[in-house]
């Protein structure tokens, strides 16, 4: 038996909660080693003092920038990754049972096929926190997508299932690194007043791939499969050259000047907050008005544990509630009678929902706030699973299809609002990638252990027993949201 099976969420926890005492407790040391640091040169020499000026002067003015040329260059770039990463969600569960039925392989392999992909998410996000606060946003961005890229076609090449098991975990590895860097990236870019409206478009542009990757299973395997039952192939196959493509595509990608002011790095963040001023003056476009600060850098960083729990319980239930659906959703649906072609079919319309449920995200983020929307996204998620549950007991495919869509609107609303905005939002500059890579990873840790648990709960209990277990986690998500989650809305990102 795989030991990850004898898991229980009591040691998950515990460790999460360990995880947040070491990495706050070293950041906050480290915070407290640079602080001393540039107190000794100030004393020493006042190089210190100079270098607060020239820092707040460069980080004023890139708070005054607007969407020019660069940015939209960064948007588009940072949200062609994610959706090659959206595609590659729904490949996963359109093909495992696929891989079942033709004998390609076992449910046990199958399980072990979607926790490697976990496994790499969590060290990627980990990895991509500590590259892009320590060498640079940039350096993050570099090899990611063509790890992802070349796994995935070398898993459409697979000779067999341990082979197969291998590629999924370097997939992985590239894309939870994806997830941790992209919208960070966006993050820092944007205009302060309307950062989370834009993370969130990001986000929207991002989860079209969503409907898109659901569609090539469906395709590839139902409707025009020119290998047969081995079709499955040709769908690893596009989403990988896509990837390698968006790779090479951004190479000429800017480093986030806000990190580079940071890290004293001041030419070279004013090279390119000059270029953007140009830009800019070129287009006619006036300085962004400076908004008034809710909150500030030495506020985050003083709550650095508070938020890093905060982080580790929205993103554990954004992505534990949304990945269990939409990896088990056509395996669920086959388990209680449903045609392959039929399974498929429905959960590619549900995913017609996510970038909806994105753009509705998108809408509201800087009108409700952070705390509102995202604790209101996990109590429409519960009701709308828990609807599900019973539907599945009613057996009609249509109203399954329709609760469906609706309960995948509140997924991608949290993943407008948790992933692309708040989680970013938790932490200053210093901290961010970190932060961002340690709750994405702990996300993504739990994730491990999900596709064991939902194989079990398939061939030992009812399937609507899943979808209850999705009302439980968004319930609590919700109430430690409304409990202790600060409103980031229009802070500064020192």
């Amino acid at each position: 038996m795989n030991p990850l099976v004898g898991c229980t969420l009591t040691a998950l926890l515990l460790a999460v909660h360990a995880l947040v005492r070491i990495f706050s407790f070293r950041l906050q040391g480290e915070a407290e080693g640079e602080d001393m640091s540039q107190a000794d040169e100030t004393a020493s020499g006042g190089q210190a003092g100079e270098g607060i000026d020239r820092a707040a002067q460069l980080m004023h003015r890139m708070d005054a920038t607007q969407p020019t040329a660069t940015f939209k260059k960064v948007m588009a770039l940072t949200s062609a990754g994610v959706f090659v990463d959206a595609m590659d969600v729904y490949l996963a569960g359109g093909v495992k049972s696929t891989l079942a039925e033709t004998g390609f392989a076992t449910n046990e392999q199958t399980a072990a096929f979607l926790s490697a992909g976990f496994l790499g998410l969590f060290i990627g996000s980990l990895i991509a926190g500590l590259i892009g606060d320590k060498l640079g946003r940039r350096k993050a961005f570099q090899f990611n997508l063509l790890l992802f890229g070349f796994a995935t076609i070398l898993g459409a090449l697979s000779p067999n299932m341990t082979f197969m098991i291998a590629m999924r975990f370097f997939v992985g590895l590239g894309l939870g690194s994806e997830l941790v860097t992209s919208f960070s990236m966006i993050n820092e870019f944007a205009p302060v007043a309307r950062r989370g409206r834009w993370c969130a478009i990001g986000s929207t542009i991002a989860n079209c791939g969503s409907p898109i990757g659901m569609f090539l299973c469906l395709f590839f395997i139902t409707i025009w499969s020119p290998l047969g039952q081995e079709s499955w192939r040709l769908v690893f196959a596009v989403i990988g050259v896509a990837a390698i493509i968006v790779c090479i595509a951004r190479q000429a990608m800017p480093e986030s000047p806000r990190w580079l002011i940071q890290h004293g790095r001041f030419d070279d963040a004013e090279a390119i907050i000059s270029r953007i001023e140009r830009e800019m003056r070129e287009a006619g476009i006036s300085p962004a008005e400076q908004v008034v600060f809710e909150k500030s850098a030495m506020d985050s960083d003083a709550h650095l544990a508070r938020n890093l729990f905060l982080g580790i319980v929205v993103v554990i239930g954004t992505s534990l509630t949304q990945y269990t659906y939409t990896t088990f959703g056509p395996s669920i649906l086959k388990n209680i009678g449903l045609a392959t072609q039929t399974s498929l079919l429905s959960t590619t319309i549900t995913m017609l929902a996510a970038p909806l449920g994105a753009l509705i995200g998108a809408l509201l983020i800087e009108k409700l706030g952070r705390r509102a929307e995202v604790s209101g996204a996990f109590i429409w998620v519960a009701v709308f699973a828990f609807a599900y549950a019973m539907a599945l007991n009613a057996g009609s495919t249509a109203l399954i299809t329709v609760l469906g869509f609706l309960m995948t609107i509140g997924f991608y609303v949290l993943n407008a609002s948790v992933i692309s905005v708040y989680v970013g939002e938790l932490f200053s500059t210093r901290y961010r990638f970190r932060g961002a890579g340690i709750s994405q990873g702990a996300g993504k840790a739990v994730n491990v252990v999900m596709p064991f648990a939902v194989t079990w709960i398939l061939a030992n209990l009812q399937p609507n027993v899943i979808y209850l277990g999705i009302v439980a986690i968004a319930l609590v998500a919700a109430a430690v949201t409304l409990a202790i989650g600060p409103e980031t809305k229009s802070r500064r990102l020192g």
